[in-house]
């Protein structure tokens, strides 16, 4: 899938950083950093509700093809909390064919298990539908296994609304249409 969204390079709130991670990647010293974080943060509880798309490989370079396959198909963003080098999560964004002109953006985090129950993620999901500059006709979608009551909870809280539409017996699928400009 040809990435193509740009509306935001990174934003910070309160208590975090989010920026896109191509530098790190880049760098041979960055990305050092940022693999062991994703050590820490990729753990079968955090990976549990997610799709089987999203879940390490096996064998020693399961991290590396992990973010391989993240920096093809996705934008990719690293969530730190402010004032420290501590990565405590991810953001990915990635862009889906256009329906009947309107431009859909699909929604998706983890945050470690260190990072759980302190209002991070809404934070974080707040802070992106708030700092995006978005195109005209613009949705982000985000899917939630129903086992998955927090992360409903995120998306409800920055402002999605559940579509029962697009929702299915195991996610429920959660929409926000981005402001006109």
């Amino acid at each position: 899938m040809q990435k193509k969204w740009e509306a935001l390079k990174e934003f910070s709130s309160a208590r975090l950083e989010v920026f896109r991670w191509e530098d790190l990647l880049e760098s041979g010293e960055a990305r050092k950093p940022l693999e062991d974080a994703l050590t820490t943060i990729l753990t079968p509880a955090v990976l549990a509700h997610l799709p089987p798309s999203l879940h390490l490989g096996a064998g020693k370079n399961a991290i590396d093809a992990w973010i391989s396959a993240r920096a093809a198909e996705s934008h990719v963003f690293v969530v730190q909390l402010r004032g420290s080098s501590e990565i405590i999560g991810l953001l990915i964004m990635v862009e889906l064919p256009a329906e009947k002109d309107v431009r859909t953006l699909h929604l998706g985090y983890l945050l470690g298990e260190s990072a759980w129950g302190k209002g991070f993620a809404t934070e974080l999901v707040s802070g992106l539908v708030s700092s995006a500059r978005f195109e005209d006709n613009t949705q982000i979608i985000g899917g939630v296994d129903k086992n998955n009551g927090a992360s409903a909870r995120v998306l409800l809280k920055a402002g999605f609304k559940r579509s029962a539409a697009l929702s299915t017996p195991e996610t429920d699928q959660f929409v926000y249409i981005a402001p006109s400009s």
